[in-house]
């Protein structure tokens, strides 16, 4: 189970930084303003879980 759940939030983080560079390719680069702080916050969370339940890469 926890390892379904470090899974999961990485792909979030993932999904999160890719949607935030294909959204500022495509649209301008202000949508990096919104998109770095969650996506570095997503994967704070990702590394801090992973740390949590000392998990290995």
């Amino acid at each position: 189970m926890t390892k379904q759940n470090a899974r999961s939030k990485g792909y979030l983080a993932l999904g999160s930084a890719t949607a935030t560079v294909a959204l500022a390719a495509m649209l301008s680069s202000t949508v990096l303003v919104a998109g770095v702080p969650v996506t570095a916050w997503l994967t704070y969370r990702w590394l801090r879980y992973r740390a949590e339940w000392g998990l290995r890469f």
